[in-house]
């Protein structure tokens, strides 16, 4: 499945998101952003700024239901989803404390530690809020010539420009 779901990320994941992705690397985003870089030395009459910002326990927190709901809204068939569904609901782990096992505990959010379709998961997830944040016309990022850029970002690691 996750190699099914490789070939089509790039229709749906703008190109600021190169974190495990088909033919992306970080490399891509460390360019631009030394570009940027540059190009405001030497415009220092111009004023910039770069937040770089590393989501803590992203993968941990993906909410399952918001995930379905945005493989569903980005058009993914409905076997897709269903399995996808199967894979991630109703979860639940014990743990071994002392040599016992503890009742069953519910999981109800998280990506599968391991699993390949994690990651891609993942970055699907968080291209809504990207979305949102490069349509937002109250956020400003920078303008270089007539190019604008508001983020980039490498799985969980996004950087903002302002």
């Amino acid at each position: 499945m996750a190699e099914r779901l490789k070939r089509y990320l790039n229709n749906f994941i703008h190109p600021d998101q190169n974190g495990f992705l088909p033919k992306r690397q970080i490399r891509d985003n460390i360019r631009i952003i030394l570009d940027t870089l540059e190009y405001y030395e030497a415009h220092p009459e111009k004023q910039m700024a770069l937040i770089f910002l590393d989501a803590q326990k992203a993968f941990d927190n993906v909410n399952w239901r918001f995930m379905l709901l945005q493989l569903i809204q980005m058009g993914f068939g409905k076997k897709f989803v269903q399995a996808i569904e199967t894979i991630y609901c109703k979860q639940s782990a014990k743990i071994m404390i002392n040599g016992e096992l503890t009742e069953s505990i519910n999981i109800n959010k998280g990506t599968r530690q391991g699993c390949p379709l994690s990651p891609l998961l993942f970055v699907l997830t968080l291209e809504v809020l990207n979305r949102n944040i490069r349509q937002d016309e109250e956020i400003k990022g920078m303008k270089i010539r007539k190019e604008e850029y508001k983020l980039q970002a490498f799985a969980d690691d996004l950087v903002f420009y302002t």
